[in-house]
């Protein structure tokens, strides 16, 4: 029962989700029968060695619970998992990086004697969407449910959601222990929310990129020698290749086809109007009953489906993936098999949308995530929700790197990289130096308009009642118009606003602010959105630095 939850005080993870998301996500590397096995260690932090399971159960495991979570509509779990995991480059060291993350955690509440009491778990744990019944309340059997399967699955257990809720609330108690005495200024937040409520007129002239990128010729010697220093980032596309299957549930046939309207006979078009209503009503509660009934059958065959691919899956994990192609056909599906393809020309059955995914996405998205390692298994990507009622059950079959080009590869490509550098750059001095001419003619006396002509500008227009919620003209205006204009004095230019294919010169005609009656409840607002903002600067650094002091090393990188 969840009542357990008093004995559980320790740690600070994140992960409560979703339960019929339960094996969308995660390579089967990090499903049960991995996390089970082993003990070897891979990590060393503070001088302490971690093993696989322990890597597992804190960092692994919970962030696939967190993306499942959030498909719930749960996001402060994997919310959690994000600020814990600061520095991560990408989906694949993101769980290293959350598993360093919390063990500081842990450190701290230990240190601090941070121990959220066991109402306030029960009463977070009791109030996840994931657990909820129809009524929209705790649903036991629900939570039940994800227990026994979504969890089991990933090798965890009910003692490693409680802890993980423990650390959920535990991470708030530190950051406001951490940025105690951290005021927030309201003099400053009331003249930040001025600046945010007034109302500008200004005058803008524009400079196009086109004509600079036409100048620039680079010769051979050129394109090489930039691309010489920067080679590495010249990369070939990584392809790789699958055998798939693409599981779909028995059809049903459609109640409204199996039932088309009869012709109406000359008895029911010479009976009462009373007599036509009951026979319509009575129609229409025998359509509705055989919808229902088509619903339903339709509800059975996807659970046999569901039912059929969870037993794969877990046959498929005793076997190592061996006699994947003899399994498919037992169950009498079919398989196919893909030529190397990159990720934006896969093959339209791998390119179907991802279903119960907070994150969405297509499915050869999660197949390019996959990770072989020496486990036979790990070249399986657990199965994927696809559609509207499909499964996706993958295999790598082959992958073909990412590698660094050669010149001739690159050649195109470097050459386009430098006429664009070397436009931008001509383009930012040409505003910069037209916007020190304009100002000089300004103060001469003469007009923005004619000042901006003689500098050779284009787009001269001038911007009234410019707002924070000013809709600009993408065709005519730059995107951060106002920001650009709100701190600049009347009469004053603002720095050049550059964009990839234009920039702007920006002089300010006129401010004002704009009188606001609830202006009061606004700076309460933008001080607590300060004091939260705090809260989140202090604790990133104070992670920042317990992990740096932590030396953390990846043990499984030196075998």
């Amino acid at each position: 029962m969840i009542e357990k939850i008093h004995r559980y005080k320790g740690l600070l993870v994140f992960g409560l989700v979703l339960v019929a998301a339960a094996f969308v996500f995660g390579d089967f590397s990090r499903g049960r029968k991995n996390s089970a096995g082993g003990g070897t260690a891979i990590l060393r932090v503070a001088g302490r060695s971690y093993s696989d399971k322990e890597f597992s159960r804190l960092g692994s495991g919970p962030v696939s619970l967190a993306q499942m979570i959030a498909g719930a509509g749960d996001y402060a779990p994997y919310m959690f998992v994000m600020e814990l995991s600061k520095g991560a480059t990408s989906e694949n060291d993101l769980p290293e990086k959350f598993f360093v993350g919390r063990l500081m955690l842990h450190e701290a509440k230990e240190q601090f004697g941070i121990y959220p009491g066991a109402e306030e778990v029960s009463a977070f744990v009791r109030s996840l969407k994931a657990f909820a019944g129809t009524d929209k309340t705790f649903d036991e059997k629900k939570y039940r449910a994800f227990i026994d399967k979504s969890m089991g699955r990933l090798g965890l257990t009910e003692n490693d959601l409680l802890d993980f809720a423990t650390d959920i609330l535990a991470e708030k108690k530190l950051k406001v222990l951490l940025s105690a005495g951290l005021g927030s200024d309201r003099d400053a937040a009331a003249k930040t929310l001025a600046l945010s409520k007034q109302q500008i007129t200004a005058d803008l002239a524009c400079l196009a990129l086109g004509s600079f990128e036409e100048k620039i010729q680079p010769t051979e010697e050129d394109i090489k020698g930039y691309w010489e220093p920067v080679k590495d980032g010249f990369q070939t596309t990584a392809r790789r290749k699958f055998s798939y299957v693409l599981v779909t549930p028995e059809a049903v046939a459609d109640a409204a086809a199996a039932d088309a309207d009869a012709a109406e006979t000359i008895a029911e078009a010479t009976a009462t109007d009373e007599a036509k209503a009951a026979a319509k009503k009575k129609k229409d509660e025998a359509k509705a009953l055989k919808v229902a009934a088509v619903a339903e059958q339709r509800r059975k065959k996807q659970i046999e489906t569901d039912t059929k691919v969870a037993d794969f899956t877990d046959q498929l994990e005793d076997d190592k993936g061996a006699g994947f192609e003899e399994l498919v056909k037992k169950h009498g599906w079919e398989i196919k098999t893909t030529d190397f393809f990159t990720l934006a020309d896969a093959p339209s059955d791998l390119a179907i949308n991802v279903r119960a995914s907070s994150r969405g996405g297509k499915a050869v998205d999660e197949l390019f995530h996959i990770r072989e390692t020496s486990d036979p298994i790990s070249k399986f990507h657990q199965p994927i929700a696809v559609g509207e009622n499909q499964w996706l059950i993958a295999r790598l079959d082959g992958e073909e790197k990412a590698r660094e080009k050669t010149f001739g590869e690159a050649r195109a490509e470097a050459r386009a990289r430098y006429i664009a550098e070397k436009a931008a750059a001509d383009l930012k001095a040409a505003a910069e130096a037209a916007s020190t001419k304009i100002k000089t003619a300004l103060a001469d006396g003469k007009a923005f308009a004619e000042a901006a002509k003689d500098a050779e500008l284009t787009g001269i227009k001038a911007v009234t009642n410019l707002t924070s919620t000013y809709k600009v003209d993408g065709a005519t205006e730059p995107q951060n118009l106002f920001k650009a204009a709100s701190n600049v004095d009347p009469g004053g230019m603002a720095d050049v606003i550059i964009e990839s294919d234009r920039a702007f010169v920006l002089h300010i005609v006129k401010r004002e602010v704009v009188k606001d009656p609830g202006n009061a409840a606004s700076v309460d607002s933008a001080v607590a959105s300060a004091a939260t903002q705090n809260e989140m600067l202090v604790f990133d650094s104070w992670l920042a630095s317990h992990v740096e002091d932590a030396k953390v090393e990846q043990l499984y990188k030196k075998r």
